[in-house]
């Protein structure tokens, strides 16, 4: 931990390293070398089970307090998503229970930064696998959180794709042997035409959100390296090939205080997870003078 960054880590861990935690030791071996200050984790399907004990093994071994999604008995699994936060950097001001529309529901924590009046809004999201409509409708609900007088910091699973072309190039859909992922990662037009799904990565940004690996890549030099690589999809040719499908967006300010943003994808984190670990450095100062507004919106009910 360094005093003087707030480090985000966002992960979509494979089946949460496992029900009996298989691989789950090893995750946590490699986000406690990491040291963050808040973990956004996606597929964390077994962690409410058995009152909890998967996430609180995780709160004592990162040394973060976590939160997870509202339950969701209607889907097959009830696949949660989590926030963990540093106490003595946060301040939880209110866990907001989400629900619709979302297909799995996202964990949404407001807290705030030491004394900074004006709260950050931490969401942790897993957008529809199968329906790019429903994703779409996704996108829309994060807008709320990007109104006038709000900050937010959501990441997680988007299962679509950049807008702006990007070094990695989208999937060929000609030559995707694996039909039915080519249905859920697209979309027909009013012409009858498929194209790739970038309409969630597109209303956030026309909302005024962030793309973050975007930002670093742009503008922050050697300290955005390798923010554009491919984040999942690595040994599914069949489906595409890699791509980058996990990705951090901010509002209302959040990406002045950005400083550095890296794909950790090695052997390591192969062995635990088909994604790559994101992590996102933010300067603490510069992120206390976007917070130090005193006048701020409720977030939307």
């Amino acid at each position: 931990m360094d005093a003087s960054t707030v480090d985000v880590a966002v992960w979509n861990i494979e089946a949460d390293g496992g029900r009996n935690g298989e691989r789950r030791d090893f995750a946590l071996d490699l986000l406690a070398d990491l040291e963050p200050d808040v973990v956004l984790q996606q597929e964390a399907k077994c962690s409410r089970e058995r009152g909890g004990q998967l996430m609180h093994a995780a709160e004592k071994r990162l040394k973060l307090r976590g939160f997870l999604s509202a339950p969701n008995p209607d889907v097959d699994a009830d696949i949660a998503t989590a926030v963990y936060l540093r106490p003595e950097m946060f301040h939880v001001a209110e866990q907001r229970p989400r629900a619709k529309p979302w297909w799995l529901h996202p964990c949404h924590v407001q807290a705030q930064l030491g004394d900074c009046p004006m709260p950050l809004n931490f969401v942790s999201f897993h957008m529809c696998f199968f329906d790019a409509d429903q994703r779409l409708t996704e996108a829309g609900w994060l807008t709320t959180l990007a109104q006038p007088g709000m900050a937010t910091i959501a990441a997680g699973d988007t299962n679509s794709y950049p807008r702006r072309s990007e070094p990695v190039a989208l999937p060929n859909w000609e030559t995707v042997s694996d039909r039915a992922h080519m249905v859920m990662r697209t979309y027909v037009d009013s012409f009858g035409n498929r194209h790739s799904d970038t309409r969630p990565d597109a209303a956030l940004i026309d909302a005024g959100y962030v793309d973050l690996a975007r930002h670093a890549a742009d503008h922050l030099g050697s300290n955005g390296q390798g923010a554009l690589a491919a984040t999942a999809g690595f040994d599914k040719p069949h489906q595409g090939g890699p791509q980058r499908i996990d990705r951090g967006y901010t509002a209302g300010g959040v990406a002045a205080a950005l400083e550095h943003v890296e794909v950790i994808d090695n052997e390591d984190t192969r062995a635990v997870s088909d994604h790559a670990l994101l992590l996102f450095r933010f300067h603490r100062t510069r992120l206390e003078r976007v917070l130090a507004q005193t006048q701020y919106a409720l977030c939307a009910g």
